[in-house]
C-alpha cells in the first residue's frame, strides 16, 4: 500500500522577498560592510537566475563575509550548491545555516530535502525534527516529513506527521492534500478524505492539485454511497464506529463518523429513483444532510468548520453552484450542461467565492482528533 510520494520543489526565496530582507538588514544595520553586502547579494542572485551558478557562488561568498551574522547569504550558497547537484557541498553549507539563531523553517526544509535527494532519507527526518523543535507550527516541515516517512513505507508515521501538520499550522494546504489523498484511496475511514480533501481545495484554489482532488472527491461519494433499491440506500465513509463508555456524571457521546453516516444515509435515502448518482444528486444530499445536521443541533455537539461553511453558502443560495464547482472534474459533462444553463448563478457564485475565504484560522480549525 503506497500513495506516489508528493514532494515539493525545493525553491529558492523569491528574488523580491530575498532583497527585501537583504533591504530591510541594510536599512536596520547602517554599517558599511552590509550594505555592501547587500548590493554584491543583489548581483549574485541575478546571475544565478540566468544560470551562472559559479559566478554567483564567488559572490556570494564576498556577501558572506561581510555580513557574517545574515543567514541569507549562506542559504543561497547552499541553494546554488543544489542547483549544481553538489549535494555533499550543499550539506556542508546549510548545516551551518540551521545554525544561525534567526533563520526560518525553509532553512531546515531544504537542507532535509537535500539528503532525501541524496538518499539519507532518516538524516533528512532528524533535520526535519530538529526544525520542529524550533519551529513547532511548521505545517511545512510535517509535511515534508511524512512524504520521506511514506517513500519508507511508515504509513503510520507519515499520516501521522500530515495531520500533526493540520493542526499546528490549519491554513496551510498540503498536509491536507496528502492527508486527503491516503485516507480516500489507501484506508477505510473514507470520512476524513472527503473532510480534508474539501478543506484543501477551499484553501488553494486553482491549482492542479485542486482538479486532482475534485476528481477523487467525486469518485469517494460515488464509492461511499448506494442506491440498493427503490427502499434503500446506505453510506460507507467509515468502518470504525468503536464508542466509548463514559466515565460517572459524563454524557454518552457516540463517534463523529456514526452521526454522520447516519444523517448521510437519511440524506441519500431522498435520491432512491435514481439509478446512478452524479453531481446534482451529492448537491442534493449535501443540503439535506445539513439542513438535518443543524436543525438537530448536531452542529454544537460536533463542531466543524466546513459544515458552517455549507450553511452560509445554503442561506445565500451558492450551495449549488459551490458542489458544481467541488466536483467538477469528476464529470465534465455533467458540469458543462449544468454550466450552460445557470451561468449566471456561477457567475455570481465566483465573484462571491473570489472575494471571501473560508473563515480558517489558528483558531477556527478542523482535524479528526478534535471529537476525540
Amino acid at each position: 500500500m503506497s500513495i506516489s510520494l508528493i514532494k515539493i520543489h525545493i525553491k529558492k526565496i523569491l528574488f523580491s522577498i530575498l532583497l527585501f530582507s537583504f533591504a530591510a538588514s541594510a536599512q536596520a544595520q547602517s554599517n558599511e560592510d552590509k550594505i555592501k553586502a547587500y548590493g554584491i547579494a543583489k548581483e549574485a542572485i541575478a546571475k544565478m537566475d540566468n544560470g551562472e551558478i559559479d559566478a554567483s557562488i564567488k559572490l556570494l561568498e564576498k556577501a558572506k563575509k561581510l555580513d557574517k551574522k545574515n543567514y541569507l547569504y549562506p542559504y543561497e550558497i547552499g541553494y546554488a550548491y543544489y542547483l549544481k547537484k553538489d549535494y555533499k557541498s550543499a550539506i556542508t553549507v546549510l548545516k551551518e545555516v540551521i545554525k544561525f539563531e534567526n533563520n526560518n523553517d525553509q532553512c531546515f526544509t531544504i537542507l532535509g530535502n537535500i539528503y532525501d535527494i541524496n538518499g539519507q532519507p532518516k538524516k533528512a527526518i532528524e533535520v526535519y525534527k530538529k526544525g520542529l523543535l524550533k519551529f513547532p507550527s511548521s505545517g511545512r516541515l510535517y509535511y515534508e516529513m511524512g512524504n520521506v516517512e511514506e517513500v519508507l513505507e511508515n504509513y503510520n508515521e507519515a499520516l501521522s506527521s500530515w495531520e500533526k501538520g493540520i493542526k499546528v499550522s490549519p491554513t496551510y494546504p498540503s498536509n491536507y492534500h496528502t492527508a486527503a489523498i491516503y485516507y480516500s484511496q489507501y484506508t477505510t475511514e473514507k470520512i476524513w478524505g472527503v473532510l480534508y480533501g474539501e478543506l484543501f481545495m477551499n484553501i488553494e484554489r486553482g491549482s492542479d492539485k485542486t482538479s486532482q482532488l475534485s476528481k477523487i472527491l467525486y469518485d469517494t461519494y460515488q464509492n461511499s454511497i448506494t442506491i440498493s433499491s427503490k427502499t434503500e440506500a446506505s453510506v460507507s465513509f467509515s468502518k470504525s464506529n468503536q464508542i466509548s463508555l463514559p466515565k460517572d456524571g459524563e454524557e454518552l457521546k457516540l463517534p463523529f463518523s456514526m452521526p454522520y453516516e447516519i444523517t448521510m444515509a437519511l440524506a441519500a435515502s431522498n435520491q432512491l429513483s435514481n439509478k446512478t448518482l452524479g453531481i446534482k444528486s451529492f448537491t442534493e444530499i449535501r443540503t439535506s444532510f445539513i439542513n438535518s445536521w443543524f436543525d438537530s443541533e448536531k452542529n454544537k455537539k460536533y463542531p466543524n468548520l466546513l459544515f458552517d461553511w455549507h450553511k452560509t453558502l445554503i442561506d445565500l443560495g451558492h450551495f449549488e453552484a459551490y458542489n458544481f464547482w467541488l466536483f467538477m472534474k469528476g464529470d465534465e459533462q455533467e458540469f458543462e450542461k449544468w454550466l450552460n444553463k445557470n451561468q449566471q448563478k456561477f457567475d455570481d457564485f465566483i465573484s462571491w467565492f473570489t472575494s471571501n475565504k473560508m473563515p480558517i484560522s489558528e483558531t477556527y480549525k478542523f482535524h479528526s482528533s478534535q471529537y476525540n
